[in-house]
């Protein structure tokens, strides 16, 4: 990203010149994954799988991810690349959390049947799920970077309150499975079945080691099924949680 306009985007010139750059930042020969983040409304796929399908052939990428995108899209990209005979995205990486369920709608059907992978990020939804967010407690002041994130830690805001309401009932289903907050938010990401992998980010030795044991944690059917009473399956609490607004929703496409 830069400031000059074609610093950005999904077209060919720009993806070209990023990949040489990461190579050379980097220091090696080849990226292994390379995920295009975000769809770019001014730029037709076909011209995006093209660039990507020169660079595994050229041998600096091996695989193709998308990242964010709608599921009318992730079809889009599979059907431009097939019929074009074009590298496809083998893998879609999405917002998924117990208060971030939107992508189970649609998004996470759609890979799996087109056989991608999904790496789902943001378990925690944004800290939210830390154990730290309860009602009785005093609440954490937000870092720097989230503090402009009024939309979505805004306790003013009803659904932020909606969200506290149902992470203080997520906090008390975990404590009577004598589980923390932490392991059942990230199992939860992982027991999905079209979910291949789970970012976690955290940002001290002490935060990955509340992190790790969720990897071997099983969560029941019955477990599962409270989680889907207290959070409806494929809706978002606080839609500014989706990290992502598509562009078919903005004003300029919805008026005329």
């Amino acid at each position: 990203m830069g400031e000059d306009p074609n610093q950005r985007g999904n077209s060919r010139r720009w993806i070209m010149r990023a990949v040489e750059d990461s190579l050379r930042r980097l220091g090696t020969d080849h990226i292994d994954l390379y995920q295009v983040h975000r769809p770019s409304p001014d730029t037709d796929i076909e011209e995006t799988l093209g660039a990507l399908t020169d660079l595994v052939r050229q041998g600096k990428v091996r695989y193709l991810g998308s990242s964010t995108f709608p599921a009318s899209q992730l079809v889009e990209a599979q059907w431009a690349a097939r019929d074009r005979r074009l590298e496809r995205f083998v893998c879609e990486q999405a917002p998924y959390s117990m208060l971030v369920r939107g992508i189970e709608a649609d998004v996470l059907p759609t890979a799996a049947r087109h056989g991608m992978g999904v790496i789902t990020y943001s378990p925690l939804a944004g800290g939210w799920l830390s154990g730290r967010w309860r009602k009785d407690a005093d609440l954490p002041t937000p870092s720097p970077a989230r503090q402009r994130l009024v939309d979505r830690f805004d306790l003013s805001l009803p659904a932020n309150q909606r969200k506290l309401e149902a992470t203080e009932a997520l906090a008390h289903l975990a404590e009577e499975h004598g589980l923390t907050l932490i392991e059942l938010a990230v199992a939860f990401a992982l027991n999905h079945p079209a979910v291949a992998s789970v970012l976690i980010g955290p940002r001290t030795l002490d935060h990955l080691q509340t992190q790790l044991p969720a990897a071997d944690v099983v969560l029941t059917p019955e477990v599962l099924d409270r989680v889907d009473q207290i959070v409806t399956p494929g809706t978002v609490i606080n839609p500014a949680d989706t990290s992502f607004t598509n562009p078919a929703l903005q004003p300029a496409a919805r008026r005329r």
